[in-house]
């Protein structure tokens, strides 16, 4: 009787399960990381990778991690409305990750951004950036407001400078940035990003040296999004342009080698390490996968621009 009674109470409390979730107990949203621009710095070698931008799809939320040169017309390449993005978030204020931030934020608007605001969070000196920006583009922007009837942009985008911890938090996911040393900007101006939703965490390392403290941050990462630099190619391709020593040095000083990323992702026990913003672009998929496996045991991929992962 008493197994008979536990087996009557196990279905019960399956239908009712099943009814909460009929009900309308909201569903997992689709979780995906698209990669945008996938090169460290700002030269323009080629089309195969363009500087760092990256973007963060939950459902149909889009949130942007840094904005290169070419960021919008990925995004549109992707099939990512400009005019739908929620949220920017800049890493730090190096061109190679903000040169498109002002065209991105006109094309947004140009594209029918009307009916909710940006928000766009980054290190101290974004908020400037962003009133700068307006500037630049003041005359068109009255023009068409007169023009066309279009609403202010400047209304549409709300700017915060932010510090470490947590920056944005609401039902669907919890947003923390946590310093990182990127030299030459001083302390809290360049920041890692993680994303903790649906019982998913997602990490983006911005650019940063080696940093032990990333890891405790990532800790059990579903996905690791992090910067490398393959320090031979870099110290051959700097030969090559000149001032090489010096330039080779300042490289490898201000990034994580790939040795290291991999020593950060072991650490941290990341399910998945991806591998952005490589520096040099150059360098072939089995090197950097090679040199990250041999501290990390788990799977890599190497990005490449307008690849998407899910997060599953």
């Amino acid at each position: 009787m008493m197994k008979k009674s536990v087996a009557m109470l196990a279905v019960c409390m399956l239908a009712q399960s099943h009814l909460a979730i009929a009900a309308g107990a909201p569903a997992p949203q689709k979780i995906n990381i698209v990669l945008l621009g996938t090169k460290g710095g700002p030269s323009l070698l080629n089309t195969a990778r363009l500087p760092q931008a990256t973007a963060l799809t939950i459902g149909d939320k889009i949130w942007l991690i840094d904005a290169g040169y070419g960021a919008s017309l990925q995004l549109v390449k992707n099939g990512i409305p400009l005019r739908n993005i929620n949220t920017i978030l800049l890493t730090h204020l190096h061109s190679d990750h903000i040169l498109d931030y002002p065209s991105l934020l006109m094309n947004a608007w140009a594209s029918g951004l009307k009916d909710h605001t940006i928000q766009v969070y980054g290190p101290p000196g974004t908020q400037a950036m962003t009133k700068a920006s307006w500037k630049v583009f003041d005359r068109d922007i009255t023009l068409r407001m007169e023009e066309e009837g279009k609403p202010d942009p400047r209304n549409l985008v709300k700017t915060t400078d932010i510090g470490q911890g947590v920056i944005y938090k609401d039902e669907l996911v919890t947003i923390s940035a946590l310093k990182v040393p990127h030299s030459p900007f001083p302390d809290g101006e360049a920041f890692a990003y993680r994303f903790d939703t649906q019982g998913k965490r997602i990490v983006f390392s911005g650019d940063t040296s080696w940093f032990p403290p990333l890891a405790t941050f990532a800790q059990g990462a579903d996905i690791l999004v992090h910067e490398a630099v393959h320090v031979p190619s870099v110290a051959k391709l700097a030969n090559s342009i000149g001032n090489g020593k010096t330039l080779a040095e300042a490289i490898a000083s201000h990034h994580t080698t790939i040795e290291d990323v991999g020593k950060i992702a072991r650490e941290a026990h990341v399910k998945k390490l991806v591998l952005s913003h490589l520096v040099p672009a150059t360098v072939a998929d089995d090197v950097w996968q090679q040199e990250a496996m041999k501290n990390y045991p788990g799977p890599v991929i190497v990005g490449h621009d307008n690849m998407t992962i899910s997060v599953p």
